[in-house]
């Protein structure tokens, strides 16, 4: 299971990139691979290889411009395939979001339930950010942030920090990360035996899976 989430992540990912690429093409008609590759953050080769890739769907085409120059624009199907990515993470994120709030309220209730009612998030990203909403809701209130790599300084007024032991005042933590679950898990429990580590129920699987 834990392997067909992930195998399901690539292949979102692999689709924002495509979705990405057809947007600039449209929007700017003197994009090139180098620029679309620093603006979506991939590596030139990367973008290459997603250039060919909608050359040959027949999504973009080449025009000849003055000065031995080459620009790509949108054809009529590339137009229908990019509202047609559009729509599908449309429905993608809703449904992420609801599922993802439920999960996280659940989470932070069983944890109150349990009488831990100032928890830490182990994430900083789009889950994260989820459960900071959620928690206006919860009876249990998240203090924080834990990411030991994490660039940001605080999400919706809480503090970020690089670990368990700056983050106050909590005696809990509830795991809200997709990308290496299972080593934010596991490296905060080794480090911090003795803290309870609430996994919402989407993210069980990629905690656990052997």
């Amino acid at each position: 299971m834990s392997e067909a989430l992930i195998q399901r992540k690539r292949n979102e990912r692999e689709q924002e990139i495509v979705l990405r690429l057809l947007e600039h093409v449209a929007d700017d008609d003197a994009l090139s691979q180098a620029k679309f590759a620093k603006r979506v953050g991939i590596a030139k080769g990367l973008a290459n290889s997603y250039f060919n890739r909608c050359l040959q769907k027949g999504w973009i085409k080449l025009r000849q411009v003055p000065k031995q120059r080459f620009l790509y624009y949108l054809t009529p199907k590339g137009f229908a395939e990019k509202a047609s990515l559009t729509a599908q993470f449309l429905s993608y994120s809703y449904q992420f979001y609801r599922n993802a709030r439920a999960d996280l309220g659940a989470t932070m209730e069983k944890a109150a339930a349990k009488g831990h009612m100032r928890l830490a998030v182990l994430g900083d990203g789009e889950l994260a950010e989820i459960a900071a909403i959620v928690s206006e809701e919860s009876s249990a209130e998240i203090v924080g942030f834990v990411a030991d790599e994490s660039t940001r300084k605080r999400i919706a007024g809480r503090p970020v920090v690089k670990s368990w032991k700056m983050i106050g005042k909590a005696d809990a933590a509830i795991l809200a990360t997709v990308d290496d679950a299972k080593a934010v898990f596991r490296a905060f429990t080794k480090e911090n035996p003795d803290i309870q580590v609430y996994v919402p129920r989407q993210l069980s699987a990629l905690v656990w899976d052997k």
